[in-house]
């Protein structure tokens, strides 16, 4: 049974988002589809979903720049973060034979994800679509006899696909790690232990060391850095820091330190960090 509550994913049911949604929330929710992360962020803002799941990097595409834009701009709220092994799949309508494939549809990414598998059948053209979920709800949708799509297990089992080959992604550590988010901070996260920041420091010389040097002496864990330029200013930056911390007190002491010689410093979100390893065993 539902419980009312909307999450907003990028993509359609059956999509790597739609999967962390339900990893995440359980399958009490319903995972509302949004065509960009723009159009996502704008669902959230005003607030016709809970809450959202929004990707952020990925172990072999990297950063998702434009989402570190947007959490700035909008001010959401990190409430959570999930890993999610990427599992590409060939699906394709049921009786289906591999020598009937003229085409493989799916995102961009799926497709250069999988290139290694794809390069032994060069006779078949690669077409890029907007989602994995949806080009595998197109091939059902059109019955198409020889057009296959690149998309998950889930995607199979709900639109009713077979599958003509499983995890055929070149790298088998293929993760992408995302965010779980809320519009405004509702809640304390009692056992968090880990937090992602925004600084602003000046453009002085030794400045960001001192910020690593400051995170060193306090013996904590800085797991991302990541830049970008502040608009309209030349040679100023922002700097993104996730940190991992044992106990809150710890960062509360490390923050309370940064504060003292940032000029400016926004807290993203402080909470439970996501686990990695099951993944690393797989």
């Amino acid at each position: 049974m539902k419980n009312g509550k909307k999450i907003a994913i990028q993509g359609y049911p059956g999509s790597f988002h739609d999967e962390v949604c339900h990893l995440h929330f359980g399958d009490t929710v319903d995972s509302i589809p949004a065509d960009s992360f723009d159009i996502l962020a704008q669902m959230l803002n005003d607030k016709k979903v809970n809450a959202a799941v929004m990707a952020i990097e990925n172990s072999i595409a990297g950063t998702i720049l434009q989402n570190y834009r947007i959490l700035r701009e909008y001010g959401f709220c990190i409430i959570g973060e999930k890993y999610l092994r990427i599992k590409h799949n060939l699906l394709a309508y049921p009786g289906t034979k591999m020598q009937d494939i003229r085409e493989v549809h799916s995102h961009p990414m799926a497709l250069n994800q999988c290139l290694k598998y794809l390069r032994k059948y060069p006779k078949i053209k690669l077409v890029e679509t907007e989602d994995t979920a949806l080009s595998a709800l197109k091939v059902m949708e059109n019955k198409s006899p020889d057009v296959a799509s690149i998309s998950s297990i889930k995607a199979a089992e709900l639109y009713k696909l077979d599958i003509l080959g499983r995890e055929i992604e070149t790298s088998k550590s293929n993760y992408t790690r995302f965010f779980i988010l809320e519009r405004t901070k509702s809640t304390e996260i009692h056992d968090a232990d880990k937090a992602s920041i925004y600084i602003r420091i000046p453009d002085v010389k030794g400045q960001l060391l001192k910020v690593l040097q400051v995170i060193d002496n306090h013996d904590l864990n800085m797991s991302k850095l990541q830049s970008f330029p502040v608009m309209g200013k030349i040679r100023e930056y922002f700097f993104h820091l996730d940190i991992e911390f044992d106990t809150i007190k710890q960062y509360e002491n490390l923050k309370s330190d940064l504060l003292s010689f940032t000029q400016e410093y926004t807290e993203l979100g402080v909470y439970k960090r996501g686990s990695i390893e099951e993944l690393i065993q797989e």
